[in-house]
């Protein structure tokens, strides 16, 4: 036993000794091996240009390539310091990144917003197990008529492919006096962007949630001052099988726009049942064509060539679209709409006809409900310079005919289209479809 206690101490000190040459080994490997992030598709490509490895610390250089639409790629040259020594939270090795655009002009333009001395630094935590944590501060604006303090981003990975981001900023403010900008002024306070995401093995993120916050937005001119108050855009996407959907949400606690206040404001916008093969094969496609694009082709019209060649495989899986719901409150009182319109399962195939798009049309099924009340179609018509009374004047002739009605000083209604028939409030309406539709 008095042997072995010697023995296992000149094992660990050997493997301490050696841990910070394998670590840069393991980097070295790891860094080359990456090619692009988490989320961003082909957006952002990593390219290693030089990497001198040490024993307790390494230095390599890289190229971040930013893959903008119809634009030659932004190339970023990133300066990357590995501390190869274990940290006591688990990790094996720490990276400090620092960026600068290789684009003089882009450094220039750069260095008038947060100046000379401004650094964009990133330190990177790695983990034995494959996940990794970054923090970073977008440094703070030295521009006239700017006031940004900055902003904190953390970003965290893991080897399956779930990756998790974080920005936040205190406040970024603009008038007047910044270049560019006329007789306006926009202040928002509390900025926090967070999401997160798993990318499955095509490169693509199918499954991810996130949320943009405000907590105050006031933008002024010299006409008139708004602000919002708790806004949110929430998004959401995921897949199950081979079918994909997603949703976005706005949502505001009080505003006052145009003069006009309302509150608890949502609109929640959701597309369901998408073809996941479809969705893929026109992204790839449209990535391919704003690889031309970068070289200065002009693509849009193989755009829309490529959106209608895939489109019957889009709508094969019977999409739905839908608005649930829009609503708010205003001073008059509660206004809602709910609308979702739905093609049944494998009526798209083939190539695009006219024929098809007939059957779809009378394939499709609408439904819905609105709700709002007549003192706000009043001072909607008034606004446009009509008197307020033709908004009854106009409503009586539906309401007699049982497609509204109106009850407490709130119009409602039902909407209900299937099989080529249209009911509005539980009442055929297809006298008013025939007259759309000039029949």
């Amino acid at each position: 036993m008095k042997r072995l206690v010697p023995f296992v101490v000149v094992v660990l000190a050997a493997v301490f000794a050696a841990a910070p040459f394998v670590t840069g080994r393991v980097m070295e490997n790891t860094l080359s091996g990456v090619d692009r992030f988490p989320g961003t598709r082909d957006t952002l490509g990593l390219e290693v240009t030089d990497y001198e490895r040490g024993y307790l610390e390494s230095r390599a250089e890289s190229e971040l390539l930013l893959h903008l639409p119809e634009q030659e790629p932004l190339r970023l040259t990133l300066r990357h310091r590995i501390d190869q020594l274990p940290g006591i939270d688990g990790r094996y090795a720490t990276v400090h990144t620092r960026w600068e655009p290789s684009d003089p002009m882009l450094r220039d333009e750069l260095a008038q917003v947060f100046g000379d001395a401004a650094g964009f630094t990133l330190t990177t935590a790695l983990y034995p197990n494959g996940a990794s944590r970054s923090t970073g501060r977008v440094p703070a604006a030295e521009r006239d008529g700017v006031d940004f303090p900055g902003a904190d981003l953390v970003f965290e990975t893991t080897a399956g492919g779930r990756f998790d981001y974080r920005i936040e900023g205190d406040r970024l403010a603009i008038d007047e006096s910044a270049d560019g900008v006329d007789d306006t002024r926009m202040v928002t306070e509390g900025l926090r962007l967070i999401a997160s995401g798993q990318m499955a093995e095509d490169g693509i993120v199918w499954d991810s949630e996130g949320r943009f916050e405000i907590d105050r937005l006031a933008f002024a001119d010299a006409d008139e001052q708004s602000r919002l108050d708790d806004l949110t855009v929430r998004f959401e996407s995921a897949r199950h099988d081979d079918l994909w959907g997603f949703a976005v949400a706005y949502e505001v606690g009080e505003a006052e726009v145009d003069g006009e206040s309302f509150s608890d404001a949502e609109m929640r916008f959701v597309v369901d049942r998408l073809d996941a093969g479809a969705v893929r094969s026109l992204i790839q496609r449209v990535e391919a064509l704003q690889e031309l694009a970068a070289g200065g082709a002009t693509v849009d019209e193989a755009v829309g060539e490529a959106l209608m060649a895939e489109l019957p495989a889009l709508l094969s899986r019977g999409p739905r679209v839908a608005i649930e719901p829009l609503r708010g409150t205003t001073a008059e009182g509660d206004t809602e709409i709910r609308l979702s319109a739905e093609l049944p399962d494998g009526l798209a195939a083939g190539e695009p006809n006219p024929m098809m798009w007939m059957a779809m049309v009378s394939a499709l099924v609408i439904e819905g409900s609105f709700q709002m009340p007549i003192g706000l179609l009043e001072k909607s018509a008034v606004a446009r310079g009509q008197r307020a009374e033709v908004v009854e004047e106009q409503l009586a002739p539906l309401v007699a005919k049982g497609w509204m009605a109106v009850e407490g000083g709130v119009v409602t209604t039902t909407v209900d289209f299937r099989e080529g028939n249209l009911q509005l409030n539980d009442t055929s309406a297809n006298e008013l479809l025939n007259m759309a539709l000039g029949g």
